[in-house]
Order: structure tokens, then C-alpha cells, then sequence
């Protein structure tokens, strides 16, 4: 019997890919009864569950019953029926158990676990992938033609009470890829596993280097696309010498198992080596990007919206002109939108695989705020989102607010304007205002020293947050030095994913800023000045918005040392 050969797996691809995108297509023409069909089957589905009991799943017969039966969610109302899944105990949420927990910050330091099923897993993850990769080949068939640097977080990074893995759905995603797309990868899977962030790096940079025909580069982040180009540069002869010697430099800390993998793939180059070298010589400032070694690099896969255009120019320094496809609307609890074009960050939503209700920006703090389904909403429009998915979050809030950009049929794009009120984001960390807030009062009882006044601006130039503070007179330059330390401490404690970016330098510590006495007036009076009633005045521990920066006279600058001493 003849073995499938690659051209077999990649016309099997395109095949899979047209099937899935003409049904794709067909639902985007019939958007409500889409999705009022699959409302009916999630319910129907969990009905016996838990929640569904508590909710009266069984008499729900139309939206409206859906509306006024069940009230909008958020993990923390729904946590009560996850913790006894975690425990192992089925039907809570979901029929039986969830198969896996993907994690994210949550506002409590604990991070949240969001379930996952079989289902949801075969449908949201691997379909809505394959239909993203088909329409990259699409877009550009060149893309194909090469191999791929995709950089990802490990997909099991523990397990649950019960023994469920919880990890990255990034890993998971291309755990669960396509054949035919999972062997375009440069970088086998078990690299993105090495616990040691300087080691995983190195690897990942040595075997893509080593690499001449790379025709994709994919990171959600476009500050980690940016942060491994600094990294290449720095560590430029250590990587040309392994690829020069074909060996893996031996005071790298990983497990022999993964060290083994990555020399196998690994032979002297010298070819390969003096070419980088030329690439240093011939460029401007002797820096060595991918614009020069790779060539043949057709497209790069990454967010473009919300704050990450400040992080796309910089890595278009590095990587050129090329084309950018969006990866989408996505997230821990969500795939919520599949980008169909390059250089666009708009995408249809996925609406064969979540049941989508959206409520205007303006109407969110309403007590009882109309909402609409995805077939009302309007071009411009921007709206907070919420989704019931095959996975057991109902009228879930995840505090994303998007705008409608076009349509596919009657089905909406979208693009990710920014997090709601309360959160910022600058890399995928997510920093809570109450995470700010309690860092602030454990910093202060920690060095007991006293703070009038803050607010904690996250900047997105510098990759950093930046504690605008007035403190009680009195206090010594070393003191507010360790009341910073301290600062930066609690909020690596308190947001799991803010101290994984800090650890891999994704963001700059944190600097306290300790401004002149009579700040706090000073601010009010400018939040005055600039339309907001007296008697609504209220503080704001945490925002992006550099207005808010303006009152403000600062003496001092402290910043934390190091990573490694902050997190000690």
C-alpha cells in the first residue's frame, strides 16, 4: 500500500479546509437561526446539569426564556459549580467532567480555570484552527510553502484535584493542529515545555535560526516577536557558533529528554552560520533580524488589536513590511472570531460554536441593559460581549468590549477594541484594579510607610506599570526604594500571568513614582476642570489613559531591582 506523501496531506488539507469553510459560510447567511439552533442544543445538551437544574433549562423554549431565566454571569457566579468539577464531581456545569482547564488571571490572584469539553474542544479548537489555516493558504499560498516558528506556552502546566490537566489553550491548540499543518513546524512541541525561560528561548531561536526557509512567524504577542528578536541579537555569536558546530550549548539548563530532541535536529552548518554572519555585516546598525535571515518569511500570525499596534510597529522593525494575519478574537474562556483576510484585525464571528449576546458601551452600567444577539448589532457600533458556549459558561462576561467592522451574510466582524472597566492589559497579563490595590496595601504594611494617594498607570511605551504615589512626608529615599520592591512583589504574587511576563521580559519592572505633596487635590481639581461633577469624583487606581497623567509633579523615580530579587 502506498504511504500518503506530503502533496497527499496537503490536498487532504485544502480539501478538509473548503468542506469546513462552505458549512462556515452557510451559517454566516442564516446568523440567527445559527444561532438560536445551537442555544436550543447547549441547553438541551446540559439541561440535567447543576446549573441547568437551578436554571430551569427544561422550560426554556425561546431566547426570551433564556434572557429572563438566567441572569449574566461572571466565574465568579459560576465558580461555586466549577470548584466541585475541579473536585471531580460531574453534571455541574457541563454534562459529566471537562477534559481540560484552560487558565487565566483572575481579579483574586487565583487563577481562573475555564473548562473545556470533548466537544468544544473538537468544534471552537480544532475546526475554528483549521479554518484559520485554510484561509491563510488562501491568502497566501506562499505561507505554505515553508516552515513555521510558532511560539506557545506549554499545554498542561498541572492538573486539577480531580486529575483534569490545566495549561495554555495556545499549546493546547497546536497539541489538537492538523497533521499536514503540525509538520510545517520548526519547533517541536516538547521545546515550549522547558521550564527555564533563558533556555526555552535559546532553543526556540537556535532551531529557528538554523532554519533557512521559514515562510511563517506566529506569537499571540507582538512584543514577544519583538522581545525574541533582542534576544537573538544579544545572544547572536553563542547562536551562530552551535549552528556553525551543530551542537547545543551544554550550560543550558533542560531536561536531557528535550536536550537529546533538539541536538538530533541539529548538524554543522557552516554555510548556514556564515551566511548570519553576512546578514550582521550588511545590515545598518550590525544587528541580525529576520528581515535578512529569513527571506522567504511571507507572513507573520499575531494580534492586531486593541493596544498591540504600539507593539506592531516596533516589531516591524525586525521583520520588515510583511504580511500580518490576525489570529483572531481569542482567549482563555473564547475563540471568538475567525479573520478571513491579511492585514486586517477584524474576523467573523465563530457563531457555530458560541451563542453570542452583546450589550452597548454606554449602557452597561444600566440596571437592566437591553441586549442583542448577534444579527442586531451595527456597523461601528461598540458593544461589551458576552457568549454561552458548549462548555458550560452561560451569558458569560468577559469584560471585552468590540466594534463591529463589517459583515459575512447577516454575521458580524469584530475586532477587540480594549478590557472593560477595571483591567488593563499590555501583553496578556491582565492586571485587575483590585490586584493594584491590594498590591498597594501590602506594600504599605509590608515597609510600613503610608500612601495618601496613587494611581497606577500601565504604559504601553515602556512595557511597564508606573505607581504614581503620594506618600506622608517623612519618609527616606531607601524606604520608598523598598516600598517599590515591595509593589512589585505583591503584583507578581497576586496575577499569575503579570509575573510570567515579567519573568520573560515581556514587561519592564514596576517604578514607583512618588509625587509632590498635594497631589490628590491637584487631580481632583484637573477630573474637575475636565467635566466630571464633584460629587461623582472618585479616584482611579487603575488605567492606560496618560490624560489622567497630566495633574501630576513628580519628584523621585524607584524602581524595582530585578526580576529575581522582586520575586525571591
Amino acid at each position: 500500500m502506498r504511504k500518503n506523501t506530503p502533496n497527499d496531506a496537503a490536498a487532504q488539507f485544502m480539501a478538509q479546509g473548503q468542506e469546513l469553510m462552505n458549512a462556515f459560510m452557510s451559517g454566516a447567511h442564516n446568523c440567527r437561526q445559527t444561532q438560536l439552533d445551537l442555544l436550543r442544543s447547549i441547553l438541551q445538551k446540559h439541561g440535567h446539569t447543576q446549573f441547568g437544574t437551578d436554571h430551569n433549562f427544561d422550560d426554556v423554549v425561546t431566547y426570551d426564556n433564556y434572557r429572563n431565566q438566567v441572569p449574566l454571569q461572571d466565574y465568579d457566579s459560576l465558580y461555586p459549580y466549577m470548584e466541585k468539577h475541579l473536585q471531580g464531581i460531574p453534571d455541574q456545569l457541563v454534562s459529566g467532567n471537562p477534559c481540560y482547564y484552560a487558565t487565566t488571571s483572575g481579579s483574586t490572584g487565583e487563577p481562573k480555570y475555564i473548562p473545556v469539553t470533548t466537544e468544544q474542544r473538537s468544534g471552537a479548537h480544532k475546526g475554528s484552527a483549521m479554518l484559520w489555516s485554510y484561509s491563510l493558504a488562501c491568502n497566501s499560498p506562499e505561507a505554505m510553502q515553508g516552515n513555521w516558528v510558532v511560539i506557545v506556552s506549554p499545554a498542561v502546566e498541572g492538573y486539577a484535584p480531580d486529575g483534569t490537566p490545566f495549561g495554555s489553550t495556545s499549546g493546547q491548540y497546536v497539541k489538537d493542529l492538523d497533521p499536514a499543518i503540525k509538520a510545517k513546524y520548526s519547533i517541536p512541541y516538547e521545546v515550549y515545555e522547558i521550564a527555564d525561560y533563558d533556555a526555552r528561548y535559546y532553543c526556540i531561536l537556535l532551531l529557528g535560526l538554523a532554519d533557512n526557509n521559514v515562510s511563517l512567524v506566529s506569537s499571540t504577542n507582538p512584543s514577544t516577536l519583538s522581545l525574541l528578536c533582542n534576544k537573538a541579537d544579544d545572544m547572536k555569536e553563542r547562536l551562530i557558533n552551535d549552528i556553525r558546530l551543530g551542537i547545543l550549548d551544554t550550560t543550558l539548563v533542560l531536561p536531557e529528554a528535550i536536550r537529546k530532541l533538539v541536538e538530533d535536529r541539529l548538524t554543522p552548518n557552516p554555510e548556514r552560520a556564515n551566511y548570519l554572519e553576512q546578514c550582521i555585516e550588511q545590515d545598518e546598525e550590525h544587528k541580525l533580524r529576520p528581515i535578512h535571515y529569513w527571506p522567504d518569511l511571507e507572513v507573520v500570525a499575531t494580534w492586531t488589536g486593541g493596544n498591540s499596534a504600539t507593539f506592531i510597529d516596533k516589531m516591524q522593525a525586525w521583520y520588515g513590511k510583511v504580511n500580518i494575519k490576525d489570529l483572531g478574537y481569542l482567549a482563555s474562556e473564547i475563540r471568538g472570531s475567525v479573520p478571513l483576510d491579511l492585514n486586517r484585525g477584524d474576523g467573523v464571528l465563530t457563531i457555530e460554536d458560541n451563542f453570542f449576546e452583546f450589550i452597548r458601551t454606554d449602557d452597561i452600567d444600566n440596571a437592566h441593559p437591553k441586549t442583542y444577539l448577534a444579527d442586531e448589532i451595527e456597523l461601528g457600533s461598540q458593544y461589551y460581549l458576552f457568549f454561552t458556549n458548549k462548555a458550560g459558561l452561560y451569558r458569560y462576561n468577559i469584560n471585552d468590549i468590540v466594534q463591529v467592522t463589517g459583515f459575512v451574510g447577516n454575521t458580524p466582524k469584530i475586532v477587540f477594541v480594549q478590557k472593560g472597566k477595571g483591567i488593563t492589559n499590555i501583553t496578556g497579563e491582565k492586571i485587575y484594579e483590585k490586584q493594584v490595590i491590594d498590591a498597594v496595601k501590602q506594600a504599605e504594611f509590608d515597609c510600613q510607610i503610608q500612601v495618601n494617594f496613587y494611581h497606577c498607570h500601565a504604559d504601553l511605551q515602556s512595557t511597564q506599570y508606573k505607581l504614581y504615589a503620594e506618600f506622608e512626608p517623612g519618609y527616606s529615599t531607601q524606604e520608598h526604594a523598598e516600598f517599590a520592591d515591595a509593589f512589585e512583589l505583591h503584583l507578581q504574587k497576586l496575577n499569575l500571568e503579570y509575573k510570567t511576563k515579567r519573568e520573560s521580559l515581556r514587561l519592564q519592572p514596576a517604578a514607583v513614582h512618588s509625587l509632590s505633596f498635594g497631589a490628590l487635590e491637584k487631580f481632583k481639581r484637573a477630573r474637575i476642570a475636565g467635566g466630571v461633577r464633584e460629587a461623582q469624583f472618585k479616584t482611579v487606581p487603575l488605567s492606560m489613559d496618560k490624560n489622567l497623567l497630566t495633574s501630576f509633579t513628580v519628584e523621585a523615580i524607584y524602581q524595582s531591582l530585578s526580576i529575581k530579587e522582586s520575586a525571591a
